[in-house]
């Protein structure tokens, strides 16, 4: 429910950054900005977060759990794994400017992980349902 901002060179909390919708699943940073970190959790939106702003920057409303995200290499897109199986891509284009690329089904059961390969090309998924899946990604390449 809460992320807290810490220096470890002095040893204290800077900033702290709470929800009020249950557990936080996911976190990631986005690449352009390393204050800024994007959250996940239980009955909340996805959360953009500026490490020195107490409250969310920016948000992408999705209706159910998102167990699972993470920000591409090159910082300009995001996917996220959902309770309901399924994989979004959305693309990054600003602070608060965000659109669906496209939508993957191929699990029976919710994702849990999710990881881009170095390249961009492929997004690697894990389910509760015992598999693997491998995303062919090209975003007009």
């Amino acid at each position: 429910r809460s992320i807290s901002t810490y220096d470890l060179k002095t040893e204290s909390k800077i900033n702290g950054h709470s929800t009020k919708n249950g557990s936080l699943f996911g976190m990631t940073q986005r690449k352009d900005n390393e204050l800024e970190l994007v959250t996940s959790g239980q009955g909340a939106p996805i959360y953009f977060w500026d490490c020195d702003e107490i409250n969310p920057i920016a948000e992408i409303v999705y209706p159910y759990k998102v167990l699972t995200l993470q920000i591409s290499p090159s910082g300009k897109f995001l996917a996220f794994g959902t309770e309901t199986n399924e994989l979004y891509i959305y693309s990054i284009t600003g602070t608060d400017s965000f659109e669906v690329i496209t939508k993957g089904v191929g699990h029976s059961g919710p994702i849990t992980k999710l990881k881009w390969t170095p390249d961009e090309k492929q997004i690697v998924t894990v389910s509760t349902d015992s598999s693997i899946c491998i995303w062919n990604f090209y975003a007009g390449k």
